[in-house]
């Protein structure tokens, strides 16, 4: 485990739960079984959308932890100053690359209630369609 890993092993553990929130959302809209009022998935599409933003400022700054400078020129200070930009650049475990992935995965959240109100009104339709030619 590296060092960046260790420092935000329960934000990637966060991220591995709303990866999984999101695959279930995706296998229940495929399989039929998820249809969301068109109102109620634009709401949650539009808030994970409004979480990205705000990722989105915070990324900005996690880049730059990346380039740590005023801790001084003795060893010392410039460990430290590689420590705190090694856990924020990490490519893997960092904190940039988490916002990153972070952000990713609410967008797929997004897609995915979006999906599910594509199903709610193609079922809608289907019932209006049934309804019509039974009246007929």
């Amino acid at each position: 485990m590296t060092s960046a890993e260790g420092g935000f092993a329960a934000a990637k553990e966060g991220l591995k739960a709303i990866g999984g929130q999101t695959q279930w959302i995706n296998s229940q809209v495929g399989a039929g079984k998820l249809a969301l009022n068109p109102e109620a998935a634009e709401n949650a599409a539009k808030r994970c959308e409004e979480e990205i933003r705000e990722l989105r400022a915070l990324q900005r700054k996690t880049d730059r932890m990346v380039r740590v400078q005023g801790l001084g020129d003795y060893p010392d200070g410039q460990q430290l100053a590689q420590r705190f930009s090694d856990k924020a650049g990490d490519n893997s475990a960092g904190a940039v690359a988490l916002i990153r992935q972070l952000m990713e995965e609410l967008q797929k959240q997004a897609d995915a209630f979006r999906d599910a109100a594509k199903d709610y009104r193609a079922t809608d339709e289907q019932n209006a369609d049934d309804l019509r030619r039974g009246i007929q």
